[in-house]
């Protein structure tokens, strides 16, 4: 398959890797860049080669183009590609936020938009670089709910390059799930200037965790259905197996760069507010990191 992956950051140049060892690959990016191949190490070993980019008319043509930009961009970068896709590709979007498939669906349709997750750790070195730190699985689903044969054939082509991959009939609660995770893992790890791992080893950082999520849970559970207990023991899965990595969120602070605290923590807050449900942990964490981000924004 001719696949479009556009943001060469840590999530959008570890796919382009992966699925390189059996599809061909136009990565994307807003500068010219030096990357003619990517290369991954740690939980995941190889290199591929890519086609980059800074043209959004490459990917005219590409049957699947994944979304991985930062989700504040996430209507800029649709905006740009609307008018380069082939009428029958379908876009697809593993980034971190409540929303960005709802803007997808704004420039495609909702039977052409795919949301999905991946709690791979992955950390960005260099243009065509990153550090598998942590394996993790994706899912996918055509947006809201449902699937089609487009999912199942973009599923098919995940397993195949190596890519942990299975189909949610209901991806909008897996979104919601991996916000609730984000929700408590970025802000801490970022705020600390921990790996995500010592989450786990001091028992007021575990209880910290453990509230905020169960905060965020409360919230959620007024859009979509979810497990408390489950979606709690998953969190300190996705911190164990992501022991090492630096959550995209600290890595966004230690560049200097603008996070993605708004989309995460910033849209729980909002969702709250619509439900008259109080959130004091998520806006002291939120408050936090905005006062961090403008240190230096």
């Amino acid at each position: 398959m001719k696949i479009g992956v556009v943001g060469p950051g840590a999530i959008g140049t570890f796919l382009a890797g992966i699925l390189g060892t059996k599809n061909e690959i136009d990565l994307i990016g807003r500068s010219p860049l030096d990357i003619d191949s990517v290369d991954i190490r740690g939980k995941t070993n190889l290199r591929t080669k890519v086609n980059y980019s800074d043209s959004v008319e490459s990917i005219s043509g590409d049957e699947l183009i994944i979304i991985c930009t930062k989700s504040f961009d996430t209507h800029e970068a649709m905006n740009s590609l609307s008018g380069n896709l082939s009428p029958d590709s379908m876009v697809l979007s593993l980034q971190n936020g409540l929303i960005n498939e709802e803007i997808i669906s704004e420039f495609v349709g909702k039977e052409r938009t795919i949301g999905g997750t991946t709690s791979n750790g992955v950390t960005y070195l260099e243009p065509g670089k990153v550090k598998h730190a942590g394996k993790g699985e994706t899912v996918i689903g055509l947006f809201p709910e449902d699937r089609s044969e487009e999912i199942e054939k973009v599923c098919k082509i995940f397993n195949e390059a190596g890519l942990e991959t299975k189909i949610s009939e209901n991806i909008l609660e897996n979104i919601w799930e991996k916000v609730i995770i984000n929700s408590g893992i970025n802000p801490i790890t970022g705020i600390l200037k921990i790996k995500n791992g010592v989450l786990l080893e001091d028992a007021y950082l575990t209880e910290l965790l453990e509230d905020t999520v169960m905060e965020s849970v409360e919230v959620a559970n007024n859009y979509v259905e979810v497990d408390a207990k489950k979606i709690l023991k998953k969190t300190k899965k996705v911190a164990e197996g992501t022991s090492n990595n630096l959550s995209s969120m600290l890595q966004d602070i230690k560049n200097e760069s603008r996070t993605e605290i708004e989309q995460i923590n910033g849209a729980i807050i909002g969702k709250a507010e619509q439900v008259g449900v109080s959130t004091p942990i998520n806006e002291v964490l939120y408050k936090l990191v905005k006062g961090i981000e403008s240190r230096y924004l």
